[in-house]
């Protein structure tokens, strides 16, 4: 019994020790060294010179070993835990998603900018409650963003092209100077939302309601617009070149497209139908940009 409780002892000590890597290595270090010094020892005084010789040629082995072995297994383990954190990262956001809370919301954020860090663009937020949060300068190309909710958010800055967000919530959402090039937004709900020089070039805003919007100098250029709902939208200097389903009656609904671009034939039809969102600079009338045809 006694010496069982010895080995209990030893084996716990031991435990404690392998739990410290430092101190692993140390104890290992120090007990080679002593072993390997005291074998070599009588060698150190010795008149033969090929102990020094080979012991110079292990060194510049050593150094080999460290410069290739070392930096590869560095570079494997830095790799391993890039990709170990990655998966955690998409794991945290599947916990969260479907949670309406704030919790939430600030979570699932702090995941999508640590992501980004690490070079990840296309996340699946499919669903997500990302009210009220700051995702400003982030990166989510291609990202899955279907029925997210980010309200009240702030995306300025960033690139979200080819991202979907059909029906999404983005009511309030700021995408001040925000790239959105061939995004899906059908159905989205974008009212109030400030799009100041945002390029929605290509984007499929088909049923998007952008009542109340700010999209001054938007881009819209070569976008699906159809059954759109602009009622109320600051349209200044906004692009619509190329727009395909496009009606004067949509743009009639809007607040101001004093300077806006539009092909020749929706001018046309703008200048008959509601010459007023023009606007009146210097008593001169209209004042709308129009689109070159081909010559």
């Amino acid at each position: 019994m006694i010496f069982k409780k010895y080995i209990d002892k030893f084996l716990e000590f031991f435990d404690e020790i392998t739990e410290k890597q430092l101190l692993t290595t140390t104890i290992v270090l120090v007990i080679v060294s002593v072993l390997v010094i005291g074998l070599s020892f009588s060698h150190y005084f010795s008149p033969d010179h090929h102990f020094y010789e080979n012991l110079l040629v292990e060194a510049h082995g050593m150094i080999f070993d460290l410069l290739i072995i070392g930096l590869l297994l560095v570079w494997l383990n830095k790799n391993g835990e890039r990709r170990l954190r990655i998966r955690r990262y998409h794991e945290e956001i599947d916990d969260f998603r479907h949670w309406v809370n704030e919790e939430a919301s600030f979570r699932i954020a702090g995941n999508v900018k640590r992501l980004n860090k690490d070079g990840v663009t296309n996340i699946d937020l499919y669903n997500c409650f990302l009210k009220n949060v700051n995702l400003s300068q982030i990166n989510l190309s291609a990202s899955n963003m279907n029925y997210i909710n980010l309200e009240d958010s702030n995306l300025q800055n960033s690139i979200l092209d080819k991202v979907r967000l059909n029906q999404a919530n983005l009511q309030n959402t700021k995408f001040q100077k925000s790239s959105l090039k061939a995004a899906q937004l059908s159905g989205a709900n974008l009212i109030a939302a400030t799009l100041i020089k945002a390029d929605l070039t290509e984007a499929n805003l088909i049923k998007s309601n952008f009542t109340g919007a700010v999209m001054i100098d938007a881009i819209l250029k070569d976008s699906l617009v159809a059954g759109s709902d602009f009622t109320d939208a600051n349209l200044f200097k906004a692009d619509f070149r190329g727009a395909k389903g496009l009606t004067a009656d949509q743009l009639s609904k809007a607040k101001n497209i004093t300077l806006a671009q539009f092909d020749p034939e929706m001018e046309e039809k703008l200048m008959k139908e509601a010459p007023q969102l023009f606007g009146d600079i210097g008593g001169k009338k209209p004042v709308a940009k129009v689109a070159q045809s081909a010559t």
